[in-house]
């Protein structure tokens, strides 16, 4: 079986409700290539998933560099994995199975400067930024590169000592309650902030 089999049996079940079967196809080809490249540099590099990293401690920006050399990790997957693995060192989450298993064989082995990290931003974020700035309207998903340093600078005004922490919240909000239409503002945890939610008051 090769990866793309591996994957297409893996994800039975488990893909997103509506994606066509062109998408999950293009995905399925774009995932195992990138498997594939990324095996590659482990093999020549004689290295695995753990022993990329050493027995001591990492600067968050360190890490996050380290994955982006990854075959298929993109600056949005590389904040992410960075910020789980502070929230591991932090001990602000209870596992992370790649954490722990790095954790396990080099004891040492933690990640700091948490205010270093930006957050992860994707179509969630963007969404929920712009309803609560009063932005969100047209062909915002279209706007996205523009609005990217404004989520930025607003993660570091709310959050200045860990501003990845606001990509919980959003994430979170984005996903339950800020649908693109019919968002559930009445049930919404920050409605109150919200320039969109007011105007509707």
């Amino acid at each position: 079986m090769d990866l793309k089999q591996f994957l297409n049996e893996y994800l039975k079940g488990k893909w997103p409700s509506g994606m066509s079967k062109e998408d999950k196809q293009k995905y399925l080809k774009k995932t195992s290539r990138a498997l594939h490249e990324a095996l590659g540099l482990f093999q020549r590099e004689k290295k695995t998933p753990i022993t990329m990293f050493e027995n001591r401690e990492y600067s968050s920006l360190e890490v996050y560099f380290m994955l982006r050399r990854i075959p298929g990790v993109g600056p949005k997957k590389a904040n992410m994995i960075t910020r789980d693995f502070i929230y591991r060192s932090l001990d602000l989450s209870q596992s992370n199975p790649w954490f722990d298993q790095i954790k396990a064989r080099f004891p040492n082995f933690r990640v700091v400067d948490e205010k270093l990290l930006d957050m992860p931003i994707d179509v969630h974020v963007v969404k929920v930024f712009n309803r609560i700035t009063g932005r969100f309207q047209g062909r915002w998903k279209e706007e996205l590169p523009n609005h990217i340093q404004d989520i930025l600078a607003f993660s570091k005004l709310a959050f200045p000592d860990m501003p990845a922490k606001l990509d919980q919240i959003f994430w979170t909000v984005g996903r339950e309650y800020c649908h693109e239409r019919n968002p559930r503002c009445n049930e919404c945890p920050i409605a109150e902030v919200c320039d969109s939610y007011r105007s509707m008051k």
